[in-house]
């Protein structure tokens, strides 16, 4: 009795010592991996640096970043490379989009390129994209993995749809269905409408293949333009943000320096790392019975049958106090990593 009054006393001083975002954070971190349209919109730097912001509280670990889309300068990857050398992560694995795709010529990307740290090469001499999905999906625990895509479904169409081959003896849709724990997708407007990451220059097959040919057993969460577009997230940056690859980036893209800027892809970050609910703060709602049919033009419907293993999000928490959050994790995280 005495031993286990003593063990009680322990537990209550060590919560006591802690505030609730800590413990939260002593649980295990996410594995994840990020894929993202480097290209035009700073908007997924943003989002990358948020990832961090989780993988420096221990909410995350990143497993390997995929740059989807055919970027003019060729300096996609290089630009997730300078993000993941600025937080002191410069060895994750990165990997590029080698079919066929329109050039996007961005306003952002060759500065950072030029401007700050990194070893990686240009997107022509990356890794592909599949071979890198391939690779870190085999070499992880089952069920484990978590997936977030917030741009174009390209790079998930090839490993979706592969053979096995050297690194793995399963097909893609069994890898799959064997490593991945949940999707997570910015993309789609709900419950109907059309939205870029499904539609912009004709991308809208990868994603309906994407939609339809997901294992059933495997989770998938939208998060759709009509949550981020509320969120504007960065209005204080122009006077608390430090020199980083974050601020050169909403300096050279959509004025997002002075104005802030929507948060779509943030969106399903926090998603994939915190679900609808964290420290008892409600997030976001989700639809859960249905599924969503993406149209030969790529717009997106939530339909209610069939009801498959989809889901998508619906606001909960206001606006500005999501992307205060965001801002508040974002900031704490450069600063941090600036004194490193």
């Amino acid at each position: 009795m005495r031993e286990y009054s003593i063990l009680m006393i322990v537990c209550l001083l060590l919560y006591s010592c802690c505030d609730k975002d800590t413990c939260f954070a002593q649980k295990q971190p996410v594995r994840i991996i990020f894929d993202t349209d480097m290209l035009t919109d700073p908007e997924d730097v943003n989002a990358l640096c948020l990832l961090h912001a989780f993988a420096d509280r221990g909410e995350a670990e990143i497993l390997a970043c995929v740059a989807n889309g055919h970027e003019h300068h060729r300096a996609s990857g290089a630009v997730i490379d300078v993000v993941n050398t600025f937080y002191h992560r410069p060895d994750i694995p990165i990997g590029t989009y080698k079919g066929n795709y329109t050039n996007k010529r961005s306003t952002y990307t060759f500065v950072l390129r030029d401007r700050f740290p990194h070893d990686a090469s240009d997107d022509d001499a990356l890794i592909d994209a599949l071979e890198i999905y391939r690779q870190i999906l085999s070499q992880q625990p089952d069920n484990s993995v978590t997936i977030v895509s917030v741009g174009f479904l390209l790079n998930l169409h090839d490993p979706l749809n592969s053979k096995p081959d050297k690194v793995c003896d399963l097909d893609g849709k069994e890898l799959v269905r064997k490593k991945v724990k949940e999707l997570v997708v910015m993309g789609g407007k709900y419950p109907e409408g059309k939205e870029y990451n499904f539609y912009f220059g004709g991308v809208a097959a990868s994603a309906r293949y994407v939609v339809d040919y997901w294992p059933d057993e495997i989770p998938v969460i939208f998060s759709g333009n009509e949550i981020g577009d509320r969120i504007i997230s960065g209005r204080n940056y122009k006077s608390q943000l430090p020199d980083c690859p974050l601020r050169v980036a909403l300096e050279n893209a959509y004025d997002a320096i002075n104005n802030g800027r929507e948060s779509w892809d943030q969106t399903a970050v926090i998603y994939a790392i915190r679900g609808k609910n964290w420290n008892g703060n409600e997030y976001w709602k989700t639809q859960s019975e249905g599924s969503v049919f993406i149209d030969c033009d790529g717009s997106s419907k939530w339909l209610s049958l069939p009801d498959k293993n989809q889901s998508y999000l619906i606001e909960s928490m206001p606006p500005d106090s999501l992307a205060e959050m965001m801002e508040q994790l974002i900031l704490q995280s450069i600063n941090n990593a600036l004194k490193k």
